[in-house]
C-alpha cells in the first residue's frame, strides 16, 4: 500500500520484481525452473493515464500484442480511480476488496460489504480489531491474499492432470540435481537414497544417467 505519490513508482517496482526474479533462482538450476514474479502496487494516487482503476501489465510484443513470456507481471490498482470505475468493473470481486481499503470510515465500510455474508464477516473482524488505520489495512491485505490463494488452488484443480505433471518433472529434476552433488561430495548410493528419501533402485538409475552425460 503505497499512501503517498512517488515519481519514480514504476522503476522502483521493476527493481522490486526483477530482484525477487533472480534471487529465487539457484546453482545447478534451467532457466525455465525460474518461479513467476508478480507484483501488486495498491496507490493511493493515480499513477496510469488511461481510465480504470486495476491495470495488468505483462511483456508483450507492442506491435503484436503477442504474448513474451508471463513469469514478470505487474497489478497496480488506484485506489483515487474507484469513484469513477465502469460499470463492468463495480462488478468485480477486486473492485469491492478496494473500496474497503479506501473506506475513509465505517459508514463507507457498512455501504460497501452490505448484502454479502462473507463481506458482513470480514467487517465484524474488523470491528474487533483496533481502529489503528495500519492495522486495519494489513487485515484487509491478509484477507486479499487469502482470496487469491483460494483462487489459485480453484485454477490448479481445473488445470488437473497437466499441474500434476509439470510438478512431476520439476520434482524429478531436483532429485536429478541433489543427486548429482551428493555423489560429488562422495557420498554412497546407499547414503544418497537415504538422504533423498528414494529407493536405492532410483538412485543407481540416476547415476547411470550421470555416468552417461
Amino acid at each position: 500500500m503505497q499512501n503517498r505519490y512517488q515519481n519514480d513508482w514504476t522503476e522502483r517496482s521493476l527493481f522490486y520484481n526483477c530482484r525477487m526474479f533472480t534471487e529465487g533462482f539457484y546453482h545447478g538450476q534451467s532457466y525455465g525452473e525460474l518461479e513467476p514474479c508478480i507484483h501488486i502496487g495498491i496507490l493511493d494516487f493515480n499513477l496510469m493515464r488511461s481510465q480504470g482503476f486495476h491495470h495488468h501489465i505483462k511483456l508483450l510484443d507492442i506491435k503484436t500484442g503477442e504474448e513474451y513470456n508471463d513469469k514478470l507481471q505487474f497489478h497496480v490498482v488506484q485506489l483515487k480511480k474507484l469513484e469513477n470505475a465502469a460499470k463492468e468493473e463495480k462488478e468485480t470481486e477486486l473492485y469491492y476488496w478496494a473500496k474497503l481499503l479506501a473506506a475513509k470510515d465505517w459508514k463507507e465500510v457498512d455501504d460497501t460489504i452490505k448484502g454479502n455474508p462473507y463481506r458482513e464477516a470480514v467487517k465484524d473482524e474488523m470491528y474487533k480489531m483496533s481502529q489503528d488505520e495500519r492495522e486495519r489495512y494489513l487485515y484487509l491485505r491478509e484477507e486479499m491474499a487469502y482470496s487469491d490463494e483460494i483462487s489459485r488452488m480453484k485454477t490448479a484443480r481445473e488445470e488437473g492432470l497437466e499441474e500434476g505433471r509439470k510438478e512431476g518433472r520439476k520434482e524429478g529434476k531436483q532429485l536429478f540435481l541433489q543427486c548429482i552433488r551428493l555423489k560429488k561430495q562422495g557420498f554412497s548410493k546407499e547414503k544418497i537414497a537415504e538422504e533423498c528419501q528414494v529407493d536405492i533402485p532410483e538412485v543407481e538409475e540416476i547415476l547411470k544417467e550421470i555416468e552417461d552425460l
